[in-house]
């Protein structure tokens, strides 16, 4: 069942939204960040480990592969480990936008109220 509906049309504002709603989804992204988190953790060590058993000598597609993969390996690490904390940022951002835009939409139909 939909949570309730926050609509100010007619009362000199101007939001629809469902907070709850929308809150749900900000927390289902900071929640992506902790199992992408939680599963990097678990995988890391085990990818590092194969990709130090794998030689670039097998053929030249295999080298050249290898090769732009090592140059974008720090990259993409330093991405995967700071995943976590920029999917929770999101979710705490997201959660923190919808508060303040009922809050300002609210304060605005309040003012043209009294206008």
């Amino acid at each position: 069942m939909a949570g309730e509906q926050i609509s100010l049309h007619g009362s000199g504002g101007d939001l629809n939204m469902f907070p709850s709603e929308t809150n749900a989804a900000a927390h289902t992204i900071g929640d992506a960040g902790r199992i992408i988190g939680d599963t990097w953790k678990a995988v890391g060590p085990a990818l590092a480990a194969d990709e130090a058993a794998v030689g670039t000598g097998l053929d030249d597609l295999s080298a050249a592969f290898r090769n732009k993969y090592n140059a974008s390996k720090p990259q993409l690490e330093k991405l995967a480990a700071g995943a976590e904390d920029n999917f929770t940022k999101m979710g705490t951002n997201a959660n923190e936008i919808v508060a303040k835009y009922v809050e300002l939409a609210r304060e605005q139909a309040d003012r043209l109220r009294r206008v």
